[in-house]
């Protein structure tokens, strides 16, 4: 029996900061090709300086301080702050661009409610508050600069990567159902390692998803972390795989 692999690998990155869990299973993740915030993230992020400015905010004296701020949009468009209660470490060590963020968004109106086959859904949408970004040193049209994680020794980043999972993985030593397709997803944390890796749904044989698991896993040490204005952050990969057997 021939067995061809056809894979396909869209990388539907969605950043982790310091150990936050962006994914909140009862809610719907804002969608990629919407607006969560009139006029864009640029328009966010101008909005957000001018109210620190215009409110007299005070900067935050440790300069590397960052926060990862989800909120949860309503249908009628007001919003609630998401907190993490197992992220508590991580918000004292950065509580004054958290306690910023936190006064800067109830001053701001333009929220969009996530629309999906036109009826309005709660949606959370993440923002990333660099407060030295956004004082003084703010630039018309900022977006925090982003250098998203890569393998250390693969070339092609995550392109190689990929090629280096197939050839450890030997597809004839099972027998999978007439073609599937599954997603992994994996985070790379900012110490430049792979944790939660997850495969849904699983192939049908639970070996080969093991399989597949265990290939990701031996790759734990070899990345580069994500880094969001210069500051190593998590990263979260998407990885959609089609499988398909003649």
């Amino acid at each position: 029996m021939t067995k061809k692999v056809l894979l396909n690998i869209m990388l539907l990155c969605v950043v982790k900061i310091f150990g936050q869990n962006v994914d909140s299973p009862q809610y719907l993740r804002y969608p990629e090709f919407l607006e969560s915030y009139k006029g864009g993230k640029v328009q966010f992020y101008k909005d957000f300086h001018k109210i620190l400015m215009s409110k007299k905010l005070k900067p935050c004296e440790n300069k590397s301080e960052a926060y990862y701020l989800k909120v949860l949009i309503n249908e009628d468009a007001s919003i609630k702050y998401l907190s993490n209660p197992a992220n508590e470490e991580s918000t004292e060590r950065n509580k004054c661009a958290y306690d910023l963020a936190i006064q800067v968004i109830n001053y701001m109106d333009k929220w969009n409610p996530a629309v999906v086959k036109g009826v309005k859904k709660q949606a959370i949408a993440g923002f990333f508050i660099v407060p030295d970004a956004l004082f003084k040193n703010y630039k018309e049209g900022y977006l925090p600069h982003e250098d998203i994680a890569s393998p250390k020794n693969i070339p092609d980043g995550i392109i190689g990567f990929r090629r280096e999972v197939m050839q450890r993985i030997n597809i004839n030593d099972f027998k999978l159902n007439n073609g599937f397709k599954t997603e992994v997803s994996f985070t790379v944390t900012k110490n430049g390692k792979i944790e939660n890796i997850k495969l849904e749904p699983s192939s049908g044989d639970k070996i080969f998803d093991d399989k597949i698991i265990t290939v990701i896993e031996s790759f734990s040490n070899e990345w580069k972390p994500a880094l969001k204005e210069g500051i190593p952050v998590d990263y979260k990969f998407r990885l959609p795989f089609a499988f398909v057997t003649n």
